[in-house]
């Protein structure tokens, strides 16, 4: 049976819950022509806007949250959030042609919350459940043992980064996106980006290697 994302409002348009996760990179060119129209539209109170919107996105959101959680539960959910926010808010866009770095701002920011709400989990003792979509896990079937034992490592080391530098370094190693890209949807300066990434960088370059020279 396929599994629809699972509505967090009463208010989340029915076409929320026929869309099925998508697990694989999905990554848009940038911001689509009619992006602007489609917002203008939207701030009208048009739901098919809104449809056309969520279908362009959403995979890639899925896919995006996916990676920096490590968890499918907490990727649909942050998904389902970040269009109810999106959509609630959308009269606050300034550039309606920034439709996708502004979507995923709102997705990091959900990243971030699932991220804190972990750690207070932890510091209270309780369950915090555990990772079911790793970066090995993602790996492309047919990949050799190198590569799912390269992922595993780095799996490692991004768990036990502070989730500030986590995600940092992966919105800019693992989903390719620019540093002032990076910066915008962390709500930072480039100037502080930059310090999470080399912090994250040295973190994951110094254990890899000693990881490496254990296994030689």
């Amino acid at each position: 049976m396929t599994k629809g994302l699972p509505s967090r409002s009463a208010l989340a348009p029915a076409f929320w819950m026929d869309t099925p996760p998508r697990l694989r990179v999905v990554r848009p060119a940038g911001a689509r022509p009619d992006d602007a129209e489609l917002v203008d539209r939207i701030r009208q109170g048009n739901r098919s806007a809104e449809e056309a919107v969520y279908r362009a996105y959403a995979p890639y959101v899925l896919s995006l949250t996916t990676r920096l959680l490590g968890r499918r539960s907490d990727a649909e959910d942050a998904v389902q959030d970040t269009f109810i926010l999106a959509f609630e808010n959308v009269s606050r866009l300034r550039d309606p042609g920034a439709l996708r770095p502004w979507i995923m701002q709102i997705a990091v920011s959900q990243v971030r919350r699932r991220f804190r709400k972990r750690r207070l989990l932890k510091a209270l003792g309780l369950a915090v459940g555990a990772d079911d979509a790793t970066l090995e896990s993602l790996v492309a079937p047919g990949a050799g043992q190198d590569v799912t034992s390269d992922l595993a490592a780095l799996d490692r080391v991004l768990g036990g980064l502070p989730a500030p530098q986590r995600i940092a370094w992966m919105l800019r190693y693992v989903e390719g996106e620019e540093l002032q890209a990076v910066a915008d949807a962390c709500g930072c300066s480039l100037a502080t980006v930059k310090r999470r990434i080399a912090a994250a960088d040295a973190q994951v370059h110094g254990e890899l290697r000693v990881a490496e020279m254990e296994g030689a």
